[in-house]
């Protein structure tokens, strides 16, 4: 039995009707008529009743779909793996993210991303700041992180995410009643520290140890997640850096996220190893870029949404 009539007997018994079933083949319906009137010589027997009215399965019929269908499944499946695994997107990818909005991101990048390559296993995860490039050696292909994180093992896709900075401090603070700061106010709050795992650059940016005209900007106690920060600028232990999503996703009667006036924008991007970068991972970070119709982030809103 020859896989195009294979094809064609199920076809027809699916739609039950020649026509629909030479519109799925992409063939005339007669020569779906031919190919059915083909198998039936060849198995001896008649495997569709005809009227002018109705097509329906005969017993014989009905027992061959039954016998060939999870055959002709496995097929497909098989050439479908073939195909993943000859473009590159056979295996599985593990996306990591950080944040509220990260995630938002990376589950909206998923649905699809799922549907177009379903020979992919694709994992998403939350990730945390403090792991630092530890991600990549607890099972991470890639994480949704904000800027900058520079190491000449990493690459870096194009920005997904750029907004603008906020300063997160207690509700009872001085400045929480600003309707922006500048940097040199930072010279009289308690900025939060991170862990030494988290990559230089990146605290440089975003926990910086002086202002612009180079008055000390106190640190404060080592916070290892986001809840923690939040925990912390609630009872007021200190303040901390943050993008403009924190309007939208970690609103608190407790802290007051003040624009921060003069600085240059926060971006997000997906970061992974120069060794590990495969189809799959630009296929997924091509795929968020594809998902958002906008790039920035205004305070009060996040493109993750």
């Amino acid at each position: 039995m020859e896989l195009y009539e294979i094809e064609g007997f199920l076809a027809v018994a699916e739609h039950l009707h020649f026509g629909r079933a030479a519109e799925q083949l992409r063939v005339s319906p007669s020569r779906v008529s031919q190919t059915i009137g083909q198998l039936e010589r060849r198995v001896g027997a008649q495997l569709f009743e005809r009227t002018t009215r109705r097509v329906a399965l005969t017993r014989i019929g009905e027992q061959l779909l039954s016998d060939l269908r999870p055959g002709h499944e496995r097929i497909q499946q098989a050439v479908r793996r073939a195909i993943g695994a000859g473009r590159g997107f056979e295996g599985t990818l593990t996306v990591g993210f950080i944040g509220a909005a990260a995630g938002q991101l990376c589950h909206a990048t998923a649905a699809g991303f799922r549907t177009a390559h379903p020979e992919t296993e694709l994992r998403i995860r939350d990730a945390q700041l403090a792991d630092g490039l530890g991600w990549f050696t607890s099972g991470f292909d890639m994480v949704l992180v904000s800027r900058p994180i520079d190491d000449p093992a990493l690459v870096h896709g194009p920005a997904l995410i750029t907004e603008p900075r906020m300063l997160a401090v207690s509700a009872e603070h001085p400045l929480a009643n600003r309707e922006q700061v500048e940097l040199e106010n930072l010279a009289g709050v308690t900025l939060l520290s991170v862990p030494e795992t988290v990559p230089r650059s990146w605290v440089e940016d975003h926990v910086p140890t002086h202002t612009p005209a180079g008055r000390p900007i106190a640190h404060g106690r080592v916070v290892h997640t986001f809840q923690e920060v939040l925990a912390c600028i609630g009872a007021g232990e200190g303040a901390f850096i943050c993008g403009a999503q924190v309007n939208r996703f970690y609103q608190r009667p407790d802290i007051a996220f003040v624009p921060i006036a003069g600085t240059p924008p926060m971006q997000w991007g997906f970061t992974w190893r120069a060794c590990d970068e495969s189809t799959r991972i630009r296929a997924f970070d091509e795929a968020a870029h594809a998902s958002l119709g906008v790039t920035t982030v205004r305070p009060g809103t996040s493109t993750a949404g």
